[in-house]
């Protein structure tokens, strides 16, 4: 099956039976292949009809509608129908695809960037075997408005890797109705009654009171145990089922509790690749997803069970009507979950990579973890180091932990700790940082001086950037240019105004734990570590 053939296959499973458009080099193959397959093509004269045709076809038909034009000049055409579509909030999908990747291509345009300028959303096929999930999301971003999706020519006729359906997503009202939420979450509730090994994973959409209670009954009427995503570090701290993170940070002693689990059910998580190791993880058991973002919900992985709805009320009345039908837990998985998570609590590396100057990560970040107050405020930036520094760290409370990993760029964690320092005057604000992200904004430091802020600045100094490093080492070779020489973060930092400290073995933690409790400004605290040590994530 081609790429342009699963794209027509997944908007009839969506059941559009009528599509508005203009036929050229970008659509024509979909366009063809829906009216080849049953659909109704109605050609139009001019591109802005294509649209405007679409608007009131979804307007007064009450549904979604979809119209295509080509690229370049066929999507400049049709620019102001879609603002009036944007401004009336109608559920139109506008599909089109960029031109070929050539320079002097003389219709190249920049859909995306003319979508941002305007405020439409912009949707895109990024490859062969991700049409199902970049399709169904478009799809279900129809309740924002019009979307572009942009299936690109250079795709439309290569071979799709894998095929998808269309995704039901179940909407759970906000209100107290019952039975609508029965209704939402019935289907789920069906794989989750039938599952003898059910897990549970809470992320940063579940980071709310009310929504760790009620998650946390679920998983105590299940027996089930309990994991968070990295950005919902801090859920269900005193739980004695909990498992910590899930995926590509998981510890080695819990890998085996999901790896075993049939059913694992998502709260408030986007199932991102780290949190599923690409979809492995979730590849063999049967899925819900809870969210009350859209765009989460089958964003790489397509679940079983689609929720759209708040994490406390589905979880809740997931609760109450397994607990009406006789659910207990499964004795033998609950069991086995408090073995494993006492375990993991206990768990200490058993090749530490300490040297007599250097120490390891995670035996840093476990000593770290016992000194730091209950209740920080914990600001990560993003780097090689979060593997070695995350999984460790659980003083924070729900919701208490950020980290700058939106666009994948280091350096933005310094800054932001300073901001959240400001608005949580009254907590303690604990910022991480590899020393390349560190230096890209050290002088921020001066404005933390300024305005004497008492923030915990650690940084994990390994002297290179070590993603790069590792990558270099892998291809065989010479990592000598990833490594930096950079000046003596200590005196650096004194020389603007900070209190400084390095750290070089465990002992050195324990000694920052007296050092914090009298801070009046920010220290920056210079932990040295070995950047041959690589831990996968």
């Amino acid at each position: 099956m081609k790429v342009y053939e699963q794209v027509s296959a997944l908007l009839h499973a969506h059941g559009v039976d009528t599509m508005f458009g203009l036929m050229g080099d970008a659509n024509m193959y979909v366009s063809t292949t829906f009216e080849n397959s049953g659909g109704r093509f109605v050609r139009v004269a001019h591109e802005a009809g294509a649209i405007a045709m679409g608007d009131g076809y979804a307007r007064l038909g009450r549904r979604s509608a979809v119209a295509t034009v080509t690229h370049g000049p066929g999507f400049t055409n049709a620019i102001t129908p879609m603002v009036e579509a944007m401004r009336s909030g109608t559920p139109l999908l506008c599909l089109t695809g960029d031109t070929p990747a050539e320079a002097t291509h003389p219709q190249r345009l920049d859909i995306e960037g003319v979508c941002a300028s305007l405020g439409i959303t912009h949707e895109r096929v990024h490859s062969p075997d991700s049409v199902a999930r970049d399709v169904n999301r478009a799809w279900r971003r129809l309740d924002e408005g019009p979307v572009v999706l942009n299936v690109p020519l250079s795709l439309c006729l290569r071979e799709a890797i894998e095929g998808g359906a269309a995704g039901v997503v179940r909407r759970a009202p906000a209100g107290d109705d019952g039975a609508k939420v029965a209704e939402a979450i019935d289907e789920a509730l069906g794989i989750v009654a039938s599952a003898a090994r059910p897990a549970i994973v809470a992320g940063q959409g579940a980071t709310t009171t009310q929504a760790e209670a009620a998650i946390a009954e679920l998983a105590d009427l299940l027996g089930a145990p309990l994991f968070t995503t990295a950005l919902g570090r801090g859920l269900f701290a005193d739980h004695d089922r909990l498992l910590g993170i899930m995926g590509s940070l998981s510890n080695e002693l819990a890998v085996s509790m999901i790896s075993d689990s049939d059913c694992i059910i998502a709260f408030g998580a986007s199932l991102n690749k780290y949190t599923t190791m690409g979809g492995e993880l979730v590849s063999d058991v049967r899925l819900v997803q809870v969210d009350n973002d859209v765009t989460k919900l089958g964003w790489l992985v397509e679940p079983d069970e689609r929720i759209l709805g708040d994490a406390a009320l589905v979880a809740r009345a997931m609760a109450e009507q397994l607990r009406e039908a006789g659910q207990s837990p499964r004795t033998s998985w609950d069991r086995r979950a408090r073995e494993v998570a006492a375990a993991v609590r206990a768990w200490r590396p058993s090749d530490d990579r300490s040297g007599s100057a250097t120490v390891d990560v995670r035996v840093a970040s476990q000593k770290l973890n016992e000194v730091l107050e209950p209740g920080s405020v914990i600001v990560s930036d993003v780097g090689r180091f979060v593997a070695g520094v995350w999984p460790y760290l659980d003083r924070h409370g729900p919701g208490d932990f950020a980290a700058l990993t939106g666009f994948a760029s280091i350096g933005l964690g310094l800054a932001a700790g300073i901001g959240a320092a400001i608005a949580r005057p009254q907590e303690p604000v604990v910022v991480l940082a590899g020393d390349g992200g560190f230096m890209m904004h050290a002088g921020e430091l001066s404005t933390a001086v300024r305005e004497r802020l008492p923030i915990v600045v650690i940084v994990f100094n390994d002297g290179a950037y070590g993603a790069e490093y590792h990558k270099l080492v892998a291809q065989g070779l010479s990592p000598t240019a990833a490594y930096n020489q950079w000046p003596d973060l200590c005196d650096m930092a004194r020389g603007l105004g900070a209190q400084a400290m390095s750290i070089r073995s465990e002992a050195d933690v324990t000694k920052l734990g007296e050092v914090m409790a009298t801070l009046e400004g920010p220290i920056v605290v210079d932990v040295r570590i070995d950047p041959t040590h690589h831990i996968e994530f």
